[in-house]
């Protein structure tokens, strides 16, 4: 009952383990087992039970390590026979070193990961020979495989695990068959929203959402950023260079303004985003125009009587000619100091 692990490998987990005494004669007047370990003799007195069996248990606990034993039996008539020595090992030890979530991505060790096959790698002493895995509370087990590197094991879940937040227990058993377990927490997340940038209202001047804007630094507001974001950028296209800037974050959301005054033009836009789990998701692209520059070019008076372009007419309903940019939606008159229009 005290050979635990594999039957007959001479490997207990048992500090005060009971050894059998066989072929011991009836007549016999002594029986005593002899002890080495680390140097050190010790002498045990066997006993026999009510059915004429020997046996012989330790007084105190043994630590672990080797233990060679002996067994001088004498008898009535003075005969002396000793038996063949017997090594036994015992091992009441066991850890789970290390328990490492190997597609870990994103950042390192948070153990989060957007591999929906999540694979795992648990360090082990060399004489462990069977490691376990739970992600459902010890519901069900699935046994690592061991790799070439002595106390490595691995596994990889073969199923889809649906997204969501998992405890991980790992069981090892060695040749003396003592056990442990160990837990691991880990995120599965595989998902990311698509990340949207439009004009910050406040510079969307002119007309609303036709993406023009008389500002040379306009501010950009970034939507459906996932709170796990890491990482938000903005690319910027314009003239045929692109660059990349990061985006801000603050109480109202995440942002982008340019560090630097845009010249009038076109610039595309577009937000990438990058998670905890190192999901990324990229933004549709936005075009916006930077219009600073407004000019009229030519005022006349249409109906100028006598000399030509004297700015003089003898019609009481003088009539006017402007002349202004395509892109001028509103021309507006005075001729009272802009009391009136």
């Amino acid at each position: 009952t005290d050979d635990s692990g594999t039957k007959g490998d001479n490997l207990t987990n048992v500090n005060k383990p009971t050894f059998l005494l066989g072929n011991i004669d009836a007549d016999a007047r002594y029986v005593t087992v002899e002890v080495q370990h680390g140097g050190t003799k010790e002498v045990l007195t066997a006993t026999k039970d009510a059915t004429g069996n020997w046996s012989v248990t330790p007084i105190g606990t043994w630590a672990d390590g080797d233990y060679t034993l002996t067994v001088r039996v004498e008898d009535e008539a003075g005969n002396e026979k000793h038996s063949a020595s017997l090594t036994v090992t015992v091992d009441t030890q066991i850890t789970i070193d290390v328990i490492e979530l190997v597609n870990d991505n994103g950042i390192p060790g948070d153990n989060m990961t957007n591999d929906a096959h999540p694979q795992f790698r648990v360090t082990v002493p060399g004489d462990v020979n069977e490691v376990s895995l739970s992600i459902d509370g010890g519901v069900t087990w699935v046994k690592a495989m061991q790799s070439a590197t002595p106390g490595v094991w691995n596994y990889t879940w073969p199923k889809t695990v649906a997204d969501g937040d998992y405890t991980l227990t790992v069981k090892a058993t060695d040749n003396a068959g003592n056990t442990v377990t160990r837990t691991l927490d880990f995120t599965i997340d595989t998902t990311l929203s698509t990340p949207v940038i439009v004009l910050d209202s406040a510079d969307d001047s002119g007309v609303h959402g036709d993406n023009m804007t008389n500002r040379t630094q306009p501010t950009f507001a970034l939507q459906h950023i996932d709170d796990d974001a890491v990482r938000v950028t903005v690319s910027v296209e314009h003239g045929g260079v692109t660059t990349t800037f990061d985006a801000t974050k603050d109480a109202g959301g995440w942002t982008f303004t340019p560090t630097g005054a845009w010249a009038d033009g076109d610039y595309t836009l577009s937000v990438s985003v990058e998670d905890k789990a190192g999901n990324t998701s990229h933004s549709a692209s936005l075009t916006v125009t930077v219009d600073t520059q407004i000019a009229i070019n030519n005022i006349e008076l249409v109906n100028d009587s006598g000399i030509p372009n004297d700015n003089l007419t003898n019609n009481v309903r003088p009539h006017f000619q402007v002349t202004v940019p395509t892109d001028v939606n509103v021309v507006r008159l005075s001729i009272d100091g802009g009391k009136t229009w």
